[in-house]
């Protein structure tokens, strides 16, 4: 069985997928296998142009926005769904206007129900009454002035009061707006349904500095960065008929690249410091050196840097496009967690290591099981993701390769990819948790890097037996038993068992191929056979001649994608088959 699995790789990795796929086969497959499948045909060199495609899914998304100024992708919205919904069900505190149109029923000896249109004056005409005058109302104050006019008018008789109709308006955005010009909105509208209508505010516009003007004079001015930061969405007044809207030039814009925890591009006053920056920017970041704090500069052509103290930083008067930047420091830490006495994330110091780590979370609790410790690193986990990747790129092509009706996909195959595609990487490394040992051995001793993850578990009492036996399923532990005694209490090994390639996988993820081993030996015990330790997981793959080869990697499917698995037990893999 040697090389086998890898020639199987090279076969299908060589392999260009000439074959048609029919619709019914694809849809027989899982959604998100059928994308694999279809995404795998598409970038294939070579390949023909597939009789069945998926429907276009493409979006035209916008560029990068990550250098973009704060606040500019706010009217990135559909403007429909923007705007107030035209409906009368408004709260009473909505100000009449002329076109505006009221319900007003009465019930009693005067039984009626009419719409009354306000007219240009700002009244309504209601018969045996007279003009009733309600523009700029609240529509609150004009019903008690309604019902207190009935009811002096006619005696037994209760009027009720609601809003049937809303106002259209037209309002005038100018200055620095995308689409400057006269839009129609409904009278429930404020300022920012007008922008957003208009396009929002263009490239040189002030999000900052937004004037609403009426009748010559200044109503009420909008800040943008008020409703981003601090939620600030009530309006003092409501859009009326021949109301402009100005958007003004923007001012300054400083930039912020590091020492925050939002960095980005700021429009500030002219009155503003670092202060309100701060603020936008979500305030310091994690690590900051405060002593390293500089302002670049652009001026006649030339780039200057400015030092600045943190207290010189407050008071600082910026400048358009200056670009501010606090220098941040790079902690290195490890995390530490299960049976340990104080678990956490600890400081890294140059060349710490693991027994180092362990004595800093205060050692060992009374339960720890330090042979099934585990240590995960970044680069290990990186290189375990490729291998993962490229597994499930075998199954994948395997799939193909044999594919053509929805009768012939193999279940197994299919429950493997499925498997593979969920399961979740681990970065695992081998390494030495005996403190003791550690001790007279210094060099088993492993130096820590930054991101390490250090996890001990509790000791276990069970015994995982997997593959070709009876029974599958995790046994109790018995110390001094090998691992014949474990697979004659799973029943023993079935006859499609091949006993010449069973692995042991220890706690600490070490693997070990015990090699050939002969059925007498499971009938009477070898002393010398490798003893199984608490948490070891048995695993007795099936002989080859009974699957193609094709379907070889199915074997090694339970291991490789175990999440038991260190770096050094894919190699183990990798180098015996």
């Amino acid at each position: 069985m040697k090389k086998i699995f890898l020639l199987a790789l090279l076969v299908v990795s060589t392999t260009i997928y000439s074959q048609e796929l029919d619709e019914a086969y694809l849809q027989s497959l899982p959604e998100s296998v059928r994308a694999d499948v279809l995404n795998t045909i598409e970038a294939k060199d070579g390949a023909d142009k597939p009789v069945y495609r998926r429907a276009s899914t493409f979006i035209d998304k916008k560029e990068d926005t990550s250098t973009a100024l704060f606040g500019s992708n706010f009217f990135d919205v559909i403007q429909s769904s923007f705007m107030p919904i035209n409906e009368p069900n408004l709260d009473s505190a909505y100000i009449l206007d002329f076109s505006d149109v009221l319900e007003i029923q009465l019930i009693g000896q005067k039984n009626i129900i009419e719409n009354y249109s306000i007219n240009r004056d700002g009244s309504i005409n209601f018969p045996d009454i007279g003009k009733i005058n309600v523009s700029g109302l609240s529509l609150n104050d004009a019903s008690n002035l309604i019902k207190a006019k009935i009811n002096s008018a006619y005696i037994g008789t209760e009027a009720y009061v609601s809003l049937k109709n809303i106002r259209d308006i037209n309002v005038l955005v100018v200055g620095n707006a995308y689409n400057p010009g006269v839009y129609t909105l409904n009278g429930n509208s404020n300022m920012l349904h007008a922008l957003s209508m208009a396009g929002g505010v263009s490239d040189i516009g002030s999000y900052r500095n937004i004037n609403l003007i009426r009748s010559g004079k200044i109503i009420e001015t909008l800040d943008i960065y008020e409703v981003l930061v601090f939620g600030k969405y009530n309006f003092s007044s409501g859009l009326r008929s021949g109301d402009s809207i100005v958007v003004g030039p923007r001012e300054k814009i400083i930039s912020i690249e590091t020492g925050v925890m939002s960095p980005g591009v700021f429009e500030i006053e002219t009155n503003e410091n670092f202060t309100d920056i701060l603020k936008f920017a979500n305030g310091f970041g994690q690590n900051i050196d405060l002593d390293t704090i500089g302002v670049k500069r652009v001026a006649g052509g030339k780039t200057s840097v400015i030092n600045l103290t943190l207290d010189e930083l407050y008071s600082f008067e910026f400048k358009d496009n200056d670009a501010l930047y606090i220098q941040s420091y790079k902690l290195d830490t490890v995390l530490i967690e299960g049976s340990v006495i104080n678990p956490g994330r600890y400081k890294l110091n140059k060349g710490t290591t693991l027994s180092q780590a362990i004595k800093l979370a205060g050692g060992y609790e009374d339960f720890a099981y330090p042979f099934g410790g585990y240590l995960e690193n970044k680069k290990a986990l990186s290189v375990n993701e490729i291998s993962k990747d490229k597994l499930y790129e075998i199954y994948l092509s395997n799939l193909i390769l044999n594919s053509g009706s929805s009768s012939s996909i193999n279940p197994e195959i299919m429950d493997i990819l499925i498997e593979l595609k969920n399961s979740k990487s681990t970065g695992r490394i081998i390494a030495e948790f005996d403190l003791n040992i550690i001790a007279n051995e210094p060099d088993k001793d492993t130096v820590l890097e930054d991101g390490d993850r250090i996890i001990i578990p509790q000791i276990t009492q069970q015994v995982y037996i997997q593959g070709e036996v009876s029974n599958t399923g995790a046994a109790r532990y018995t110390p001094g038993k090998n691992i014949n005694y474990y697979i004659n209490t799973s029943g023993g090994a079935l006859d499609t068992a091949d006993l010449e390639n069973i692995y042991v996988i220890h706690p600490n993820g070490e693997t070990i191929n015990l090699g050939n081993r002969s059925r007498l030996s499971f009938i009477f015990e070898d002393d010398n056979i490798e003893l199984i330790y608490p948490g070891s997981i048995i695993y007795i793959p099936q002989k080859t001649n009974y699957v193609n080869t094709l379907q070889v990697a199915s074997i090694w499917a339970p291991i490789i994608s175990s999440l038991a698995l260190s770096l050094t037990s894919l190699s183990v893999l990798s180098n015996n088959n």
